[in-house]
């Protein structure tokens, strides 16, 4: 084979596939403070096990709530160039997944009655997937051979459409799109809007 015949180039697809998203993870913080190490970490598991029995009663599975980290830190002022020590603050987060959307606003509304001091992300996933994203793949696939096509064409060389090697880009995890949160009169209204899931090859043509 000649050195003309074994040309290649290299092209990158992308394919973009959107889906309605079935789940979200909510993470909560319960924040609790006292002079006390003792007072404040009592107080925060209080807090916290009030948080998580009101979302059993909700529908949320204690496989479904996990704790995402536990810290403990004392707190200072500075007075006149002097530390003094104020309180120690203990700090639990949760990650909540609620597979009902429509009760996600009840949810955090829930959480914050029970003793939840802050709400600081809002996640809206698919849960399977694997499907989308073979779609996605797909598109890639077809998007890198029109940009391969659209070289041959401009180089006046004739495209092999087999490809020479196909490699796959890391997933792209599902994002949210148009996500929004109204504060209501009691809870808050979510609305989930669309995901987009996107796949990405790099593939190898040869050409004569």
């Amino acid at each position: 084979m000649s050195e003309q015949q074994r040309q290649t180039m290299i092209v990158t697809g992308t394919g973009n596939v959107t889906g309605k998203p079935d789940l979200v993870t909510v993470q909560l913080g319960i924040t609790t403070h006292s002079e006390q190490l003792a007072d404040a970490q009592a107080e925060n598991t209080k807090r916290s096990q009030s948080v998580i029995d009101r979302l059993s009663t909700l529908g949320i599975q204690d496989n479904e709530i996990q704790t995402l980290s536990y810290t403990v830190s004392p707190q200072y002022d500075y007075i006149d160039g002097q530390q003094r020590f104020r309180n120690y603050e203990v700090q639990h987060q949760l990650r909540v997944t609620v597979k009902n959307i429509s009760t996600v606003g009840e949810v955090i509304d829930a959480a914050v009655q029970s003793g939840a001091t802050d709400v600081s992300s809002i996640q809206f996933g698919i849960e399977n997937s694997s499907d989308l994203y073979e779609q996605a793949l797909s598109k890639a696939v077809g998007n890198a051979q029109a940009h391969a096509q659209a070289l041959a064409q401009a180089a006046d060389v004739v495209l092999n459409l087999v490809p020479v090697t196909i490699q796959e880009g890391v997933q792209s995890e599902a994002r949210p799109f148009a996500v929004q949160m109204a504060k209501m009169s009691s809870a808050p209204r979510i609305e989930p809007g669309t995901l987009e899931i996107q796949a990405t090859v790099t593939v190898t043509y040869s050409f004569r």
